[in-house]
């Protein structure tokens, strides 16, 4: 009789388990709701930035690659700069009570062909936080913990913005639009190679 009752109990607790097959917790690695899957991230003078968008996205179950040619889309970060202000001092002692940390980058978006889907904007957030002397956090480890979460808004940003995007297919080589460009005739900016051709 003992037995018949532990083995109706494992039966049911299997039966109550497997009722709940699809569920996770949010921001646990499932499908994206991204028209793309691989990201390849070229961001030379932003350190920061490019480290938390690498994380967002793979914490939003995309797939980061070091081939830009394997990628669906091409996410250029540049220009990172943090600045510090001052915001108010105590008047009684000078010293600085209020900070203002922020976070200026620009960033561009291309299919993974090279064309243009988001041209260069900037991601602009600021942080407050109030100085005390007391603290064990030093100044300068209370402004890397501000960037840091700066860099992380800007992701996340980023990241919500890429959800507008719509990817167009790869166009047909020789469509209208899509000629091979010569190195000569190629934009300043472009990766023509120009020994190539």
């Amino acid at each position: 009789m003992r037995r018949l009752a532990r083995l109706t109990l494992l039966l049911l607790a299997c039966a109550l388990l497997a009722a709940c097959g699809g569920w996770q917790l949010r921001g646990a690695h499932g499908s994206s709701t991204h028209q793309f899957k691989w990201v390849y991230l070229r961001g030379d003078d932003a350190g920061q930035v490019l480290l938390a968008v690498r994380r967002e996205l793979f914490n939003r179950g995309l797939s980061v690659t070091r081939s830009r040619s394997k990628a669906d889309l091409v996410i250029e970060l540049e220009d990172e700069h943090f600045e510090r202000r001052i915001l108010s001092v105590d008047p009684g002692t000078g010293k600085v009570r209020e900070i203002e940390l922020g976070l200026l980058a620009h960033f561009t978006v291309r299919a993974g062909d090279g064309r243009l889907l988001v041209p260069r904007e900037p991601l602009q957030f600021q942080l407050d936080y109030v100085f005390d002397e007391g603290s064990l956090l030093g100044t300068v480890e209370q402004d890397n913990t501000v960037q840091q979460d700066l860099a992380e808004s800007a992701a996340t940003s980023l990241v919500f913005r890429l959800e507008s995007i719509e990817v167009p297919p790869p166009a047909a080589k020789g469509a209208p639009g899509t000629e091979d460009l010569s190195p000569e005739d190629a934009p300043a900016d472009s990766d023509v190679d120009a020994g190539a051709g």
